[in-house]
């Protein structure tokens, strides 16, 4: 039976288009399974849907999975929740009374898996755009099964059965997170520097540029000479999907086979986009 949307890639690298489909009326378990099917498939899904509501976006993201909790403590949030679900985050560079209503406010951040500094990260994210800037502020995404299997066969052999500690700080997002200099920091956890994903049954790299500060087991210069090498690979323009945002666009991404960075914009323009995630059902696992 033909599928009740279309596609269309979005580059060579990664991502499809979802086409035809109302993604706020009732989904069947066929055209799920599709959309499952195309999630394995591409790593990003483009969805567009103009004033979507809150109800709406989190209703989507739960036939993905359980909605999932933001990491930081409620009460240290910027967000005004008497106006927002708890499940969201707001990326915005909106100030008001001098202070952001949001989160990640300014700048260019640095290619990041979300939540890879927790036990069990969430797998998927699902990011609204609701006010962009005419120039700059869009989100690049890498493609780690093919930076995987790019690496050197040495190297391979080299990360099999290590892992990597994964550090973040909030106020952290344009320079790389680093033991040394972890200090206090909010978050940190370990996990395998390149992972079997649960959906797909491929090798993936679970390592970034922001959050990865070392590997497991290695002296500090080879690690660091390994982690360069594989930040660089993956973000090799052939394995790399930029996107420009524009109001109405949905992103769906999966956390376990790519990461994913901003560029920089105006802070002269107002960029506002409202994020929730989806749990995986266990921790990443190589």
């Amino acid at each position: 039976m033909a599928r009740s949307f279309d596609t269309r890639p979005l580059c060579p690298a990664l991502g499809a288009e979802i086409i035809g489909l109302d993604i706020t009326a009732p989904l069947d378990d066929e055209t799920m399974q599709d959309l499952y099917d195309a999630w394995r498939d591409n790593i990003v899904l483009l969805f567009n849907k103009k004033d979507m509501t809150q109800e709406e976006q989190l209703r989507f993201a739960a036939c993905f999975g359980k909605i999932g909790e933001r990491p930081k403590p409620k009460d240290a949030r910027p967000e005004d929740y008497s106006k927002l679900d708890a499940a969201f985050m707001l990326v915005t560079n909106i100030r008001e009374n001098g202070k952001p209503i949001g989160t990640l406010p300014d700048g260019e951040m640095m290619f990041h898996h979300d939540t890879i500094y927790k036990e069990r990260p969430h797998i998927g994210t699902l990011l609204y755009a609701i006010e962009v800037p005419s120039v700059g502020g869009n989100t690049k995404f890498t493609n780690l099964y093919k930076a995987y299997d790019a690496l050197p066969d040495d190297v391979k052999q080299k990360i099999d059965g290590r892992k990597a500690l994964h550090l973040y700080d909030y106020d952290r997002i344009s320079e790389r997170n680093t033991a040394e200099g972890a200090g206090d920091l909010l978050e940190r956890y370990s996990h395998p520097v390149a992972i079997t994903h649960p959906r797909s049954g491929r090798k993936a790299l679970y390592v970034n540029r922001l959050m990865t500060a070392e590997i497991e087991g290695l002296s500090h210069d080879e690690s660091e000479e390994i982690l360069n090498l594989m930040f660089d690979t993956a973000e090799r323009p052939e394995h790399v999907y930029d996107h420009k945002w524009t109001p109405g666009d949905l992103l769906l991404w999966d956390n376990f086979c790519s990461s994913h960075a901003r560029t920089d914009f105006s802070d002269g323009e107002v960029r506002l986009l409202r994020r929730c995630q989806v749990e995986a059902e266990s921790a990443p696992a190589a």
